[in-house]
This record gives structure tokens, sequence and C-alpha cells, in this order.
């Protein structure tokens, strides 16, 4: 089967600049054997190894790159958005898409996935693109729509919309529930290598480059921005003001960018009044495994219907105990295996009450079954593309849709 997939046009693959969806789709190709993949990329000089897949990279024009920089310190400085970092690769994705879209007229695929951001959509929608691949085009969706883009009707017409969680396919406008297929398919993570382990070395080495005390390590990972409830755990850390655990924090508002946001900003300036919170900056996604094992504890206060982090993944692959919040689609995948929080006005008081009994108390660790595994995630994924449009209606979805739609309904959101 010739499979194309379309990834967002940010950040490169394989995934050496970080990006959840970069790194799921370097899975899907990590297991890869019997398929032709073709994965579009933006080109990047750090990608030395390509692997066995054909991947096929645009080179960003340099005026592109100035246009995005331009646009972005109008978002931030002149016009202030709340979110300047969803502006900072505006016109690379259309750059990437128009080239996308020649290549998939040009040539010929079994199927196509689109990868989580709407506007690739449009690589459909030129050259009528979306009649040459009626019933062969699949939209993965890993956040909720926020516009269309006069591509509504290409939507409808998807074999199916695969969803990370049954949250995530809640969102959707009655009319795309009743007309498409909705399958749920639940991210995973290389668990050979999130599997909880380091070395004496590797511990010393990663204590001393982080200027970590021989105390215990509470992991926070995941972007810099207000969503992920970072501050809440700035303030909740303050209030409980632990005595024998250091404070992690692992990320940056944009992956690898470099592209800072008021908010970040904002928290590293809260940060430089408290004790034992360190700042780790970008770290490559291949030295995630590592942390995840000289951490503790993580902690994830997602604010937002977070559809389904790969930290809370990551953090259970690791057999890592985790404190979260019950936000989007994080139930579904932590249900049982977590603390679990609300997110209401007592959100920090019970985070701060963890983090005390946690700085006094001994952790035990987190299992998982023995399903979780990286391979049912591809093997899951090429049966639904194997499938057709009648085979796969509501596969999964149906059981849990009710429930989970009163959920939402029934907290306005």
């Amino acid at each position: 089967m010739k499979i194309a997939i379309v990834p967002p046009g940010t950040l490169p693959l394989p995934a050496v600049k970080g990006g959840a969806v970069e790194s799921l789709i370097d899975l899907f190709e990590m297991h890869n054997n019997n398929n032709e993949l073709t994965i579009f990329s933006i080109y990047d000089p750090e990608i030395k190894n390509i692997g066995s897949s054909n991947y096929v990279y645009f080179k960003i024009p340099i005026y592109i790159k100035l246009l995005d920089k331009i646009i972005f310190k109008i978002a931030k400085n002149v016009v202030h958005l709340n979110k300047p970092t969803s502006y900072r690769y505006l016109a690379q994705r259309l750059y990437f898409i128009n080239k996308v879209s020649n290549y998939l007229y040009k040539n010929d695929f079994d199927r196509v996935v689109l990868e989580n951001h709407e506007t690739l959509l449009l690589a459909l929608k030129r050259h009528r693109n979306y009649k040459k691949y009626k019933g062969k085009y699949y939209y993965h969706m890993h956040n909720t729509f926020n516009n269309f883009y006069g591509c509504k009707n290409i939507l409808l017409n998807s074999a199916a919309i695969i969803g990370v969680s049954n949250y995530i396919l809640s969102t959707l406008p009655d009319d795309i529930k009743k007309r498409v297929p909705l399958v749920k398919l639940e991210n995973r993570v290389d668990e050979n290598k999130f599997n909880g382990q380091i070395s004496s070395e590797e511990k010393d080495n990663y204590r001393k480059r982080f200027d970590l005390k021989n105390k215990k390590v509470i992991l926070f990972s995941g972007r810099f921005n207000k969503e992920k409830g970072i501050d809440k755990l700035l303030n909740a850390w303050k209030k409980a003001n632990p005595k024998n655990s250091d404070l992690l924090l692992v990320g940056s508002a944009f992956f690898k960018s470099g592209a800072h946001s008021a908010f970040q900003e904002s928290i590293e300036k809260i940060a430089k009044s408290m004790k034992n919170v360190k700042f780790t900056g970008f770290i490559d996604y291949k030295e995630m495994p590592k942390l995840y094992a000289l951490a503790d504890i993580v902690v994830l206060p997602s604010v937002w219907n977070d559809p389904a982090p790969l930290t809370v993944i990551e953090t259970l692959t690791s057999h890592k105990p985790l404190i979260t919040t019950n936000s989007g689609g994080i139930s579904e995948y932590a249900k049982g295996n977590a603390i679990i929080l609300e997110r209401d006005t007592k959100l920090v008081d019970n985070l701060a009450g963890y983090l005390q009994k946690i700085d006094k108390q001994s952790i035990s660790t987190t299992s998982i079954n023995k399903t979780w595994l990286s391979k049912d995630y591809y093997d899951k994924f090429i049966s639904i593309l194997n499938c057709n449009g009648a085979s796969l209606k509501n596969i999964e979805w149906k059981d849990e849709k009710a429930a989970v739609e009163a959920k939402y309904a029934k907290n306005g959101q």
C-alpha cells in the first residue's frame, strides 16, 4: 500500500526538533515494513538519517523565513495576540501546503493521511485532489478545529476521521459526526526507549548539568504556555515550599524554534524568586527517556481540554507516578494509573498538598498493561487504513460517545 503522510509543516521529520505529531509519525515509520511510505517534511540541516522511508523534503526559501519572523514580531509586540506562537510559521505552512498539493497531484497514492492541522485540507482543495483521492484520504485529529478554511465539504468526504481520544471526537460538529466514520486511535511512544532505566553515571551527569542537588526530582515536560498549567504548578510550588525536592521544568514556548512568548518570559521571572526551580530549555527528544527515568514523579496540571498529551503517555510508559488533571482526553489514558485533580479553584491548593506529601514520603512506581505497545499503535493504524468507510463506522467511538458528549455538554465545553 502506498501511503502519503502529510504533517503540519512547521517542524522537520524525523523529529529532530521535537513535536508530538512528528514523534508519532516517527513511531509509525519505525514499525513500517510492508508499506511504501512517502512522508513530507520541511528540510532541516540537522536531519542526517532519513531511514528507510521515502521522505520528500521541501527547502523553505529565505524570504518565507523572513516573512514569518516579521509576522511573529507583529503578532507578539504590535498586535499583542494571546497566542503569537500560532503565527510563527504561517507563511512556511502555506508554502509547504502548496508544495504537497502539487506532489499529490503529480503522483498517485493508495492512502493520504493529513496530520492534525485543518489548513492541510487546502492541499486537497488545490488541483481538486479531493476528487482524485476520494475514499482514500483520512484526517488524523489531535486538536479541535478552529476554522475549516472553506474545506468543510472536503472533511465531510473523508474516508474517516481518526481521533486521539473520544474527547477530541466529541468536539466535532454534529453534521460531521453523523456523516463521517469516526475511529479512536490512542497515542503511544516507544516503550523500548521509555523504559524508566538510567545508569548511575548518566544520573550523575544530568544532575550536574541541571544543577540538581541530591533531592527528589519533580518533572514538568511540555510547551510553556498557559494551557499546560505551568503557572499553577509554580504557584503550588511556592505554597508547598518543598525542602527535599527540585522542580525541573523541561520545554520551551515552541519547541526548538527559539521563539519566546510573553507567557514564558513571565513564568521565568516568577521562578527567579523561588528555590529549587530549574529550567532546561528545549531538550532533544532522544534525551527525554533519560529525564523521565531521572524523575521521581511527573506533574502535568493542564487547565485546558488536553486531547492526549504525550507527557502523560511517556510518563506511564516510563513507569513513573503522575499528577495531572481531569482535562479533555487525559483521563482516558491515565485513569487508574495517576492522581487526577479537578480543574477548579482548589487546584493550586490540592497540588501544593501533594507536593508536600511527595517531599516527605517515598513514591511508588506506575504499572501499565501489556497492550501498551507502540507496535499495537502501528498495527491498528494500518488496520484503519485497510478498512472501508462502512466497516469503520464509529468503531470504538460509539461505545463511549454518549458519555463523553454528555460530560462536556454539562460543563458547557
